[in-house]
């Protein structure tokens, strides 16, 4: 069997001119995000900090807050496992960043200029081309630059970093969503009628096609989670 604590330590780098803490935390939520780590395996605390020779308090606090986040739940008699993210969890996010990316199109409303739909606009039209071309990571990476340009244009720093940590805990998620081509393709069309309702200051236009893009993206989540 594979030791998934390699997973951990491997992306673990102590080098980088900063708090301990703050390393192992960033790490180890990356981990949970991004690697293929089975529900429910045991995190081994004193191993990591063995193989890494750091104290076992910045690991333990780390693991604490990610408890917090859901990413890994304490079970008496076992340890820190890393925890399941259930339908309902999926459902229950999906309608909160409904309501949150609501938000961000009406407060972006405010501020957005012609030239600032252009510039979307254009970068929609790579992300058009990485679609075309089945360059599925390339478009998850022009997606997120999608939603940060989107979220500035809100000027909300806070709610930002709310989505942002929404985004993180669904990140396998959201991946399958963009995976499929008939999702994917008609996801572009919506940022595009996203940005257009945004420009024309359009609210009830805008809440309507961001309900649909999400709902829509959720459906595909949960037939996967299903199967």
């Amino acid at each position: 069997m594979k030791n998934w604590m390699d997973e951990f330590i491997a992306n673990t780098d102590l080098s980088q001119n900063r708090p301990i803490k703050e390393v192992v935390y960033e790490s180890l939520k990356k981990t949970l995000i991004e690697s293929k780590i089975p529900i429910g395996e045991r995190f081994i605390e004193k191993e990591y900090s063995d193989r890494l020779n750091i104290s076992r308090t910045p690991v333990r606090e780390s693991l604490k807050q990610l408890e917090l986040e859901g990413l890994v739940k304490y079970i008496p008699r076992t340890g820190v496992v890393v925890n399941k993210i259930t339908r309902e969890d999926v459902i229950e996010i999906y309608k909160i960043r409904s309501s949150l990316e609501f938000l961000v199109a009406t407060e972006a409303m405010k501020y957005i200029q012609q030239s600032d739909a252009d510039k979307i606009y254009k970068l929609l039209d790579e992300t058009e081309i990485a679609h075309k071309e089945n360059n599925i990571e390339e478009v998850i990476r022009l997606f997120s630059v999608y939603n940060t340009e989107l979220y500035e244009l809100s000027h909300m720093k806070i709610l930002t970093t709310i989505i942002s940590n929404l985004n993180n805990y669904l990140h396998k998620f959201r991946k399958i969503s963009i995976e499929d081509k008939v999702r994917r393709e008609n996801a572009i069309i919506e940022h595009r009628n996203i940005i257009k309702a945004i420009l024309n200051k359009d609210r009830d236009l805008a809440e309507v096609i961001i309900k649909k893009h999400l709902y829509d993206s959720l459906d595909v989540v949960l037939l996967q989670i299903s199967e």
